[in-house]
């Protein structure tokens, strides 16, 4: 008998990247690829060594599992966004102690890679995320 329960994940995760998702390119070191991705927002609170407790803020990128052609997400991976003609740079990374990602339901249909805008002062970036502007 079929898991109605991992069928359904499988389900809504295709219809979360065929309606509410749109394209971006992943890179790892030189390499990149073509992804749908649909983008969210993740809050994280924690206590510093100086005692003072700081929060901390991502732009979540939403993937259907083995979508990415390099595996699992890995800290330092980028992706790109292009957002009314602008490319916006993120870099993937977390706070300490917390994954650069989650599995977004139990049976590993999607997953919530944890990034930080790169860009400063509004700039675009644009070339390969690995170190030149070509």
């Amino acid at each position: 008998m079929a898991d109605l329960l991992a069928s359904g994940a499988a389900w809504l995760a295709g219809q979360l990247a065929a309606g509410a998702s749109r394209s971006v390119r992943y890179w790892r070191g030189s390499n990149s690829a073509m992804v749908q991705a649909t983008v969210g927002t993740s809050r994280f609170e924690s206590q510093g060594t100086s005692g003072i407790l700081e929060t901390w803020e991502s732009r979540d990128f939403v993937m259907k599992a083995g979508t990415l052609p390099f595996g699992e997400p890995a800290r330092h991976d980028r992706i790109i966004e292009t957002v009314n003609g602008v490319e916006i740079t993120y870099e993937v990374t977390s706070p300490r102690g917390v994954p650069v990602f989650h599995w977004g339901d139990a049976f590993r249909q999607t997953l919530r890679v944890h990034t930080v805008s790169t860009n400063e002062s509004g700039t675009s970036y644009h070339g390969n995320p690995g170190g030149d502007s070509r």
